[in-house]
């Protein structure tokens, strides 16, 4: 093998290494999510109440993992609120009051992820009625923000809170429409973002190897032109 063979060889394999080590990273990663969604846990209704009916018993929660159960439109809907959501880093990209509310909170945006993803519906088909609703879920502790995907974008719900109520953490809002609901948590709290600071060591360490190499191959062909 020629020196600018073994040359062309070694810089071929640090391209191929630096790139699936960089693949595996991004594979971990599922956009904006600070998990999969809902990890197949849908909240939990305590109370429902619209302008038409109390509807406690009639609102149905359907996890993200088990949106196969919902009708065709409605599992699109919250497929195409996954599709947004995998599809960028930041959250307020896709719903710039949530921007305002982190910064009123004194959160850094990049901080900001969706621990569950869930649709609700009403068994009555109501669609233009005005709901409030208490749900019970599991990833309230470091919640920020709800989000809800009505006509292809995301809004925030601005009377969103967490509250405790008879020893339980409930998350309490109003809307006026039922379709796809996001929870925002604080990733920087109790979720913090992963650490990538050994992976960029590692690279590092080989990038000042493999240079090293290349020197070594550089001066060597040199010196056998020299004495050629």
């Amino acid at each position: 093998m020629t020196i600018m063979k073994k040359i062309l060889t070694v810089l071929v394999l640090t391209v191929l290494v630096l790139s699936l080590t960089f693949s595996a990273s991004a594979a971990d990663e599922v956009g904006a999510f600070v998990q999969s969604p809902s990890a197949n846990l849908a909240p939990e209704i305590i109370e429902g109440d619209s302008d038409e009916h109390n509807c406690d018993q009639d609102l149905v929660i359907t996890a993200y993992a088990d949106r196969d159960k919902l009708s065709e439109d409605v599992r699109k809907s919250i497929e195409k609120a996954y599709v947004k959501i995998t599809g960028v880093r930041n959250l307020t990209t896709i719903c710039g009051a949530l921007k305002d509310l982190a910064n009123e909170k004194g959160i850094p945006t990049l901080n900001l992820a969706v621990s569950d993803l869930f649709d609700i519906s009403d068994v009555h088909g109501s669609v233009d009625a005005k709901f409030d609703i208490v749900i019970k879920a599991e990833t309230l502790e470091n919640f920020v923000g709800l989000l809800h995907y009505k006509d292809g974008k995301f809004e925030l719900i601005k009377d969103a809170k967490v509250e405790e109520i008879n020893g339980e953490t409930h998350l309490s809002f109003s809307t006026d429409g039922l379709s796809p609901f996001a929870i925002v948590v604080d990733t920087g709290e109790e979720l913090p973002a992963e650490d990538n600071s050994v992976l960029v060591a590692i690279l590092t360490v080989v990038a000042v190897a493999e240079a090293a190499v290349l020197v070594a191959i550089l001066v060597k062909f040199i010196l056998s032109k020299k004495l050629a």
